[in-house]
């Protein structure tokens, strides 16, 4: 059917519109120049028809009310019957549409109203899943929103904030539960630990987004936020004991997290590493324990194994003049010439290499390929010669212990969380866990990070596992171990759907002790800014500069000041600076309590007192050690200087309560007791450095 303008109209219509006609749900507009369909979808169901001096005309609207057809120069009494048969057919076209839509309102209303009178924190998913599950429904009936809403305007006016970005109601919502929440359980918050939780720990405690990162500062209290959430969730019945899984790094954090979990909460609580985690889902996928090689948990049977397969290798020519000819370039960590063969290959230092190594390849998957990959894509071209050559040392290490544990058949930890992760992925084991916590989250690295990923899918009944990450990017110090900073500074950039809160109150040191580290770690602007206040205020210097040679005069000075016993850490970049006359200020000094442990060592610790010992240049910072094969191997290098060294040095300053002691030679003071002195920090400055060296960095 069409209705079509004259031959004058047309003439006169100088190119508009002057032709319409029925198509297959569709309206058809002519004029000399074109043709333009109009789908049923995009027509707004409306046709204005006006009678001018000669002619009538149509006009048209879009469903979205943007656009407007007009068709001009029509036979004026054929216009309102042609315009009654044009509107039958949309009537007819539209009501099984709109039948279908009222079947669907009550459940898209009921949808919108759990959400909404939900007594809960609103996460970002359950939004996510409405507004998919509403836009589904509207494409199912075959109308656009526009009409659907032309259609049944009251139900759409609470359908369309949903359909578009109702973000800031959610936000609003949450905030008002926050508040009420906080209310709600605050003699719990008050009474849950010896001391009240703070403002920021309790929000932290509370929130429930699909994944939340807490940046909990040194002192700041991340064990008891750990702890109380677990306490809140078993509370207020939101979860049961079984359903929430606690992960840490090392055997020893995690039995004092069990301890505690079983003290204030409840001994039902799953607290794991990363590497019993992967053990329970082989176990349950395979119906036996996996058979962890000795190798990886008995550093004497590791030793003995290294030392085999590198005698092997030396008594191939061809592998043994690959080593000579790197060696002849770059230096290997515990190779000394004048030794023999048998006292070089159990050099403890070697042997450290040599694994790590096999440690970093087997994280990164052990494919020789990828690896070589990397090494071309290193931003250093002049370090990817010695990287090629380490490699060629290094793989035939890594292949035979590839082939040990093949023929032992054995997995070591690295395997087995990899295993893991590949059941969970394929739901070869399904996950009990609602809540996934993790301790020390700036160590994750990404193998683990893809087993906490796989275990944040959607559950059997259709629940998104919440993540509650506990880290702090200012201590992250592990890198050499496979951690990589950046996804805990881009966590955001990583989740989307996340929630950042930060516990702003340390407990553990002074106000003069925060003034200086809390500036000197956010020199570096990659790190993440945030505010660290100290509870205890005090206006007297807690941060002095001390000369290397007056440390035993200092420490009798404090000895005499010290009444009750104490706590004192002595802390080395390494090993080599654990001091000679320790024993004998034990003796001397018992009332100190003094105790030497290297800085990365002190992590966790805390003491009254701290001395970091040799801070100076070529020590501390040390110079970078990954310039081989190891920094392919590890997390992108970032760009400001010393960085890891940077952090590394805020955990030994933040280890004390009272007072740090930074100790140097004022002939070769450290850059960083150079910034210290330079930048005018709030610190006690007993160095006079010797000026031609203190320019040296």
């Amino acid at each position: 059917m069409r209705l079509t303008a004259g031959w004058l109209a047309q003439w006169l219509a100088q190119g508009d519109y002057c032709s319409i006609a029925l198509g297959d749900n569709a309206l058809i507009l002519d004029s000399q120049l074109e043709t333009e369909e109009i789908p049923f979808d995009d027509w707004d169901g409306a046709i204005n028809v006006q009678r001018g001096v000669l002619w009538g005309s149509f006009e048209l609207t879009s469903a979205d009310q943007k656009y407007c057809w007009t068709v001009h120069g029509l036979p004026w009494q054929q216009c309102k019957a042609f315009a009654n048969v044009l509107l039958d057919a949309y009537r007819s076209w539209a009501q099984g549409r709109v039948e279908k839509l009222d079947g669907l309102l009550p459940e898209m209303l009921g949808q919108i109203r759990t959400l909404t009178e939900k007594d809960a924190y609103l996460r970002e998913s359950d939004h996510r899943d409405l507004c998919h599950y509403l836009e589904q429904s509207l494409v199912s009936t075959g109308l656009t929103n526009e009409l659907a809403a032309s259609f049944r305007p009251m139900a759409f006016e609470q359908i369309t904030p949903w359909l578009g970005d109702n973000s800031e109601w959610i936000d609003n919502a949450n905030q008002l539960w926050l508040e009420k929440e906080k209310e709600k359980w605050a003699s719990w918050f008050d009474t849950f630990e010896s001391s009240p939780l703070n403002t920021s720990q309790r929000e932290s405690i509370l929130l429930n987004q699909d994944h939340n990162l807490v940046l909990a500062g040194a002192g700041s209290g991340k064990t008891s936020v750990l702890v109380a959430r677990a306490g809140y969730l078993l509370s207020s019945q939101t979860a049961q004991p079984e359903q929430i899984l606690m992960l840490a790094f090392g055997r020893k954090a995690a039995q004092e997290m069990s301890e505690r979990m079983a003290e204030k909460v409840s001994r039902q609580i799953k607290v794991a590493t990363f590497h019993s985690l992967g053990t329970q889902i082989i176990k349950a996928v395979e119906g036996e324990m996996p058979s962890v090689s000795p190798l990886t948990l008995d550093e004497k049977a590791r030793a003995d194994w290294i030392a085999t397969v590198l005698t092997e290798q030396w008594s191939n020519e061809a592998s043994a003049k690959r080593w000579q000819r790197h060696l002849s370039q770059w230096r290997i960590p515990g190779v000394k010439t004048d030794n023999s063969q048998e006292k070089q290959a159990r050099n403890e230092q070697l042997a450290s290499w040599v694994w790590r190594h096999i440690e970093l390849i087997g994280q990164r998957g052990g494919n020789k390929l990828q690896l070589v990959a990397s090494i071309e894509s290193y931003h250093l071209d002049t370090a990817k010669a010695r990287m090629k050559s380490e490699l060629a040392l290094l793989w035939p290490c890594y292949r035979a212990y590839e082939q040990h544990l093949k023929a032992s058949k054995h997995i070591d930890f690295n395997s087995m969380i990899q295993r893991a992760t590949e059941y969970v992925r394929e739901n070869k084991f399904v996950s009990p866990w609602r809540f996934v916590m993790v301790d020390e989250y700036q160590d994750i690295s990404p193998h683990r990070l893809a087993l906490i990923e796989a275990l944040c899918r959607d559950g059997k009944d259709g629940v998104r596992p919440t993540l509650f990450a506990v880290g702090d990017d200012w201590q992250a110090i592990y890198r050499f171990a496979g951690a990589d900073l950046n996804l805990t500074t881009g966590f955001e950039q990583r989740f989307g759907a996340c929630h950042i809160t930060e516990l702003d109150t340390t407990y553990r040191f002074n106000s003069m002790i925060g003034e200086v580290a809390n500036h000197f770690i956010q020199q570096n602007p990659a790190q993440l800014p945030k505010t660290l206040n100290s509870f205890k205020k005090q206006k007297r210097k807690a941060v002095t500069l001390l000369c290397q040679d007056l440390i035993d005069q200092e420490l009798a000075q404090l000895a005499a000041q010290v009444k009750d016993s104490s706590t004192t850490l002595l802390l080395g970049r390494n090993n080599n600076q654990r001091p000679e006359k320790l024993k004998q200020w034990q003796d001397k000094w018992p009332q100190l309590g003094l105790t030497f442990m290297t800085c990365h060592a002190s992590k966790g610790r805390e003491a009254d007192y701290v001395f970091i010992l040799d801070v100076n240049r070529g020590v501390f910072p040390a110079p970078d050690r990954d310039t081989g094969l190891a920094a392919a191997l590890q997390a992108k290098t970032e760009s400001y200087a010393d960085a890891e060294e940077r952090r590394l040095f805020y955990v030994a300053l933040t280890r004390a309560k009272q007072h740090v002691w930074v100790c140097a030679d004022p002939e070769k003071t450290s850059p960083f007791v150079n910034e210290l002195i330079d930048e005018a920090y709030p610190v006690m400055n007993k160095i006079k450095r010797v000026k031609s060296k203190a320019k040296a960095k």
